[in-house]
């Protein structure tokens, strides 16, 4: 039995384990995470969790105008995941970040809390596919931080406004959108006509 419960340990950690050999291997991953003794680390002011469509995101522990954000968050945009949680009549719908499969709608995923919260420890996040999908929210006019979003083609540049409503299409870095969308085969891509929206 001993042996068996080894095994098993060894298993899932060669399963769930990703490797990294550079910081720059991370940081196409994700902005500013670096490589500590093998396994990418999330930059300040971000929790690494779990995704099941990523392997593993970084959560904004401070909204993207720099104040505590909220306990329940999306990994992207950074600072502002909270505008794209899978909602119903209003509410963001809670799920359990243990459970197998989640109980999120297609197209989400559950992304675990920055917070202890209970059984239902997580929120219905859009999932990798899901995220490219998602319309350009470009604010020409009073947006003031540069992002990339994925237009269906290629990673384009866009100004954000943080205050403003936003999509999960909305990265910090070229190299973290052509990561994310580009990067490998992602199953259901271009589903619908890429947006570009101006707010």
């Amino acid at each position: 039995m001993y042996h068996l419960f080894i095994l098993l340990m060894l298993t899932t950690n060669f399963v769930f384990s990703e490797k990294c050999e550079s910081n720059e291997e991370c940081d196409s991953k994700w902005p500013d995470a670096i490589c500590v003794r093998g396994r990418c680390r999330c930059p300040e002011n971000t929790i690494r969790k779990k995704s099941a469509s990523r392997e593993w995101v970084c959560l904004a522990t401070n909204d993207a105008t720099g104040n505590s954000g909220p306990p329940l968050t999306c990994p992207t945009p950074e600072g502002a995941g909270y505008q794209v949680m899978y909602r119903k009549d209003g509410e963001p719908v809670k799920c359990s970040s243990k459970k197998k499969p989640d109980s999120c709608p297609e197209g989400f995923e559950c992304i675990q809390g920055l917070s202890i919260l209970g059984a239902l420890d997580g929120v219905c996040c859009p999932d990798r596919a899901k995220t490219c999908d998602h319309p350009i929210f470009d604010h020409p006019d009073d947006g003031y931080l540069s992002r990339w979003g994925f237009d269906g083609v290629s990673c384009i540049e866009f100004k954000w406004n943080p205050e403003r409503p936003s999509s999960a299409n909305n990265f910090k870095t070229r190299a973290h959108c052509e990561d994310y969308c580009i990067g490998s085969s992602i199953n259901g891509l271009s589903n619908y006509q890429q947006t570009n929206f101006h707010l």
